[in-house]
């Protein structure tokens, strides 16, 4: 039964995700409909399953949320190949490579996601299940929050680590080499309030963060 829920998720997310947009240039107000599918077939599977004992329950649903998580984070914070290397494919049969490009956008909307992975793990009364998708979120609020800067420099490492306890330096670096910078336009684009609450990185800046985080590995 793992198996095929984890099978089913991989096939789900591969059809979902292939030429996804990550560059979304805008933020979204409610989940993308991916996770929407992935969720709906959980509670689906579960429903069929409810003659399984609490204790085979709650270890199907930790196993298909981690794996969810794993998927997303190898997705957006793996490190992106080139386009000839399916090497990643070969290690892993879901087909999902890491995706080459995101913006601040991409990672807004995948926040938004994460929260309702979160909702769907709250919902199900398993205790902790939620802490599946803790390494996804730390990975989007640390790329969305303003004082990443500020966090990557060395001195601050420790108030980084409690923050983010769960962030990995080489996955953000990942992130940052395919992060696709904002110009001028961009600026001025996400110039409203809600959309400059989050971190939006200019071109010039992706070189000194990166900088600063490979430092640190």
């Amino acid at each position: 039964v793992y198996e095929l829920c984890r099978n089913k998720i991989d096939t789900l997310l591969h059809f979902s995700l292939d030429n996804f947009q990550w560059v979304a240039r805008s933020a979204r107000e409610t989940p993308n409909t991916y996770c929407e599918s992935v969720i709906e077939y959980l509670r689906t599977i579960f429903k069929c399953l409810r003659s399984l004992d609490e204790g085979s329950k709650a270890g199907l649903h930790f196993s298909c949320c981690g794996h969810i998580s794993e998927r997303l984070v190898m997705l957006v914070a793996g490190k992106a190949s080139d386009d000839n290397d399916h090497s990643q494919v070969l290690d892993d049969n879901s087909g999902l490579r890491p995706i080459s490009k995101i913006d601040a956008y991409g990672l807004k909307n995948l926040s938004i996601d994460v929260a309702e992975f979160e909702n769907y793990a709250d919902g199900t009364g398993i205790p902790q299940l939620r802490e599946c998708f803790a390494e996804l979120k730390c990975i989007t609020d640390a790329l969305l929050d303003r004082e990443l800067p500020n966090l990557l420099m060395q001195e601050n490492e420790n108030i980084r680590r409690r923050k983010y306890p769960f962030l990995n330096l080489e996955k953000v670096v990942n992130v940052l080499e395919k992060y696709q910078g904002t110009g001028l336009g961009g600026k001025l684009m996400g110039s409203s309030s809600r959309e400059s609450s989050f971190l939006m990185l200019e071109k010039k800046d992706l070189a000194h963060l990166i900088k600063l985080a490979k430092s640190q590995i």
